[in-house]
């Protein structure tokens, strides 16, 4: 075989051939977008020629508009034969050569009707055809997994982004607690259309990227155990949404709208994702951006990626800025977050009160940043081991070492963080869960080992922790707390313990009071002798929402009596 024939043999074998009916009804209808179809005749000037296909009936014909192109249909209109090619979002399409059956005029348009092609070659640019959904066109995806924190079934919404025949794109909102539910082994996604249309497939994921900017987590899935009739559905939608992407190009497309995206309830809660999340305060919304990045962060960190230098040194400025617009309200702010995993909202109490304790020790701003940092991500590396380690009630010897593996985890996954001064990133993540007894892990260290700032941030991590529910104990009141710690002198820096209770007070911001007329009230503000002087009422129990009522102080707050009990927030 000589080089030409081999080049050209070589060339041919970088094509794959398509005969599946409605793969082929796909790639036609990506032809029909302007621009991309070329009518290439074949013989001795062979030429190639932008042509514009109309219209085609599945296993009948392809209809083509020759108007531009009138000099070509003399040697069509003689049997001439062509090939019809061009760029789709599967790859590089040509059809074997195929011949017009009948021309047809309509309106000073040149028409023309060839039999539709049963084959066709893809040169593959990607895996498979990716149709992708234009603005305006909204699909919503619904994953549902078993919450990573509790036994239970919970349902994530986001944004159809691309769809092809093996998975597909989607986009989150990082405030919708991402991290409960991605990444997963095994994850069940439904895709539901404008009309109401839905389709469940097992999926798991592929890739993320993070758009801190957009505040929204990009996820690639990949389908799993996808069954021949599954496969011809998921053309289908592919199609249809190729379909409707070329028919509102905005190139005055006159087909008429795709079933599947004609709009069945203008009010449908299941068609995209809704971006009104309401926060109980302004610096609540704040805090929740902080808490969709950390959320983010560990879904990402599942999947082998490291933490970002840049966005962590962004959002811990950022909460030290708000500390110093507006101290009362950040440290109620962290109560207002509820959608994120546990290990996100236990990481930003501990980093927003460490942050606001060390402030009171005059420590400068530089210190304070890095201690913000660490402690934000000190727990992320429990989101990294099985979930069953959490929900367990008692651990045995092994399990307890493996959970004691997520402060290696996350150490790990900071390698990058250049600007985190090791000795911080030591005391605050390192050294967090030693105790003076050496009870503590993961090195079991004691006493004149650990520093002052691992001493500090031992007592504002347990103190939060204990307030918090586990499997193994309910969660207590700040009161309950406070006491707990006064009595553990032998695990935790006594002096630490005192300075806590006193800059927060007995009952700190973030208290949730029972007055002794029945209203339940949540304390926002303390004076300077640190007695509460300023509540907003809650109409129930739960973590603070929008439902609660304006800030209330003097006269008026003594009116509601005496405080009967102090609370602890139902979940």
């Amino acid at each position: 075989m000589s080089e030409a024939s081999q080049a050209a043999q070589s060339a041919e074998n970088e094509f794959t051939p398509i005969n599946s009916v409605v793969e082929l009804a796909t790639y036609y209808d990506a032809l029909s977008q302007p621009g991309v179809a070329m009518l290439t005749l074949l013989g001795p000037a062979e030429k190639d020629h932008p042509v514009v296909l109309v219209e085609q009936l599945e296993e009948d014909y392809l209809l083509f508009d020759l108007t531009a192109i009138r000099d070509v249909a003399p040697p069509l209109r003689r049997g001439g034969k062509f090939i019809l090619s061009g760029f789709t979002p599967g790859g590089l399409v040509r059809t074997n050569p195929i011949s017009i059956r009948e021309f047809t005029t309509v309106e000073s348009r040149l028409l023309a009707y060839a039999d539709w092609p049963t084959e066709i070659h893809v040169k593959q640019r990607r895996a498979s055809f990716r149709a992708s959904l234009r603005i305006g066109m909204n699909v919503g995806v619904h994953v549902r997994s078993k919450d990573n924190d509790k036994e239970e079934l919970v349902e994530l919404q986001g944004d159809l982004k691309d769809l092809s025949a093996t998975g597909c794109l989607a986009e989150f909102f990082m405030q919708d607690g991402v991290s409960r539910v991605l990444p997963d082994i095994a994850t069940e996604i439904e895709l539901y259309f404008p009309n109401g249309t839905s389709f469940e497939v097992k999926a798991k994921v592929r890739h993320l990227k993070t758009d801190n900017d957009r505040q929204v987590l990009a996820v690639g899935f990949e389908f799993e155990d996808v069954s021949k009739p599954q496969e011809r559905e998921i053309w289908g939608y592919v199609r249809e949404i190729e379909r409707e992407a070329s028919r509102s190009a905005g190139n005055g497309d006159s087909r008429s709208e795709s079933e599947l995206f004609r709009v069945r309830d203008e009010n449908d809660q299941k068609l995209s994702r809704r971006h009104g999340h309401t926060y109980a305060t302004p610096m609540a919304r704040k805090m929740a951006r902080i808490a969709g990045y950390l959320d983010s962060q560990m879904v990402v960190m599942k999947q082998g990626q490291q933490v970002n230098s840049s966005q962590l040194s962004l959002h811990a400025d950022r909460i030290l800025d708000m500390l110093e617009d507006d101290r009362q309200e950040t440290l109620f702010s962290v109560h207002c977050i509820h959608r994120e995993s546990r290990w996100v909202k236990h990481g930003l109490a501990v980093a927003v009160r460490l942050a606001d304790l060390l402030n009171a020790a005059k420590m400068p701003r530089d210190l304070r940043k890095a201690v913000v940092a660490a402690a934000m991500v000190h727990d992320l590396g429990k989101g990294t081991l099985p979930p069953e380690i959490w929900r367990a009630t008692t651990l045995s010897t092994d399990v307890y070492e493996e959970m004691q593996s997520h402060v290696e985890a996350i150490v790990e996954k900071l390698e990058n963080v250049k600007w985190l001064a090791p000795v911080v990133r030591d005391n605050v993540i390192a050294q967090i869960n030693e105790r003076l007894d050496g009870s503590g892990y993961p090195n079991g260290l004691k006493d004149k080992q650990l520093g002052q700032l691992a001493r500090a941030a031992a007592v504002v991590d347990a103190i939060d922790a204990i307030q918090r529910n586990r499997p193994d104990r309910p969660a207590m009141s700040p009161v309950a707390a406070a006491k707990s710690m006064q009595t553990r002198t032998d695990q935790f820096d006594e002096a630490w313990v005192k300075r806590y209770i006193a800059h927060f007070g007995p009952l700190p911001i973030g208290s949730l009071l029972r007055f002794e007329k029945g209203q339940f009230g949540w304390v926002v503000g303390l004076d300077a002798k640190k007695r509460v002087n300023r509540i907003r009422i809650s109409p129930h129990k739960l973590a603070p929402d929008d439902k609660l009522g304006p800030p209330i102080e003097g006269a008026a707050l003594a009116e509601f009596g005496r405080i009967r009990d102090v609370l602890v927030p139902e979940s």
